[in-house]
């Protein structure tokens, strides 16, 4: 098992190479949600890209209503919140951006993540990070909270047996990471994301994220809020939607769900 949580400011903030994001952090031992602590924090004011880490969470989440959990001194908890300042136009592909920023942060460390659609990171099809982002309309306009749960320094005996089989860690994937290196090299990926987008190229971010994504050409089922969808997976809309051919030729695009590969038995793309 792990360490417990422990935080060492000054080597997050000496490996920080963003602007502004991430100079003003909490690191707290126990919350309930990070991206609650950081939509609170913001609505009282404190600046664009505040950002809590946390050792462990009583009620994490993932996307649907899934829960989130981590070791405390093995796993990275972290949301960060900030102004959307305008880019209406880019907030749906924030969660793109953002499994993009944690896929490059694993390749600083010599770890190769790809990304399944919206936003989930793998290294070797298992899964190493999630992110969840929330948008909520403040006093000041739109406010994105960008939450990232990652394991960095798990062994396979600190997850649940269940996991076992389908997560990984970078430990496990032979790098030896801080948490606060790990934390600070996400946030060093994703602002310029943010700015790209902010700048409307989005197409860049875009054809980026769609690189690193391992199912291109590949039947795969969507199980999204109205039903699953089978088809090919073909690429993504200028909105981040997934692209699918279905049986027959014709395509379809789906806006929100969970990529599984292959088609459920009986039935043919």
């Amino acid at each position: 098992m792990a360490d417990a949580f422990r935080w060492n400011q000054a080597r997050f903030v000496d490996r920080l190479a963003t602007r502004d994001f991430g100079f003003l952090t909490f690191a707290l031992p126990e919350v309930e949600s990070t991206n609650d602590e950081a939509i609170e924090s913001f609505e009282d004011d404190l600046p664009h890209g505040v950002t809590i880490v946390a050792g462990a969470q009583t009620r994490g989440r993932g996307r649907s209503g899934r829960s989130w959990s981590q070791v405390p001194g093995a796993g990275l908890a972290m949301s960060f919140a900030f102004h959307a300042r305008g880019a209406a136009g880019s907030l749906a592909l924030v969660p793109l951006a953002a499994g993009l920023a944690v896929a490059r942060a694993a390749g600083v460390f010599g770890v190769r993540a790809s990304l399944k659609w919206p936003n989930d990171v793998l290294v070797g099809g298992r899964k190493l990070a999630g992110v969840l982002c929330e948008m909520r309309r403040g006093a000041s306009g739109e406010v994105v909270v960008v939450g990232v749960g990652m394991n960095v320094r798990h062994a396979a005996a600190d997850f649940p047996a269940e996991l076992r089989e389908t997560a990984t860690s970078l430990a496990i994937a032979g790098a030896d990471v801080a948490l606060e290196d790990a934390a600070a090299e996400v946030l060093n990926a994703f602002e310029p994301l943010w700015e790209a987008l902010q700048r409307g190229e989005r197409a860049a971010v875009l054809d980026a994220w769609s690189e690193r994504a391992a199912f291109w050409g590949e039947p795969v089922t969507v199980r999204t809020p109205a039903g699953p969808v089978t088809g090919v997976a073909q690429r993504l809309d200028p909105g981040g939607g997934l692209v699918l051919r279905l049986e027959g030729g014709a395509e379809t695009t789906v806006l929100a769900g969970d990529v599984e590969p292959g088609v459920p038995v009986g039935r043919e793309p």
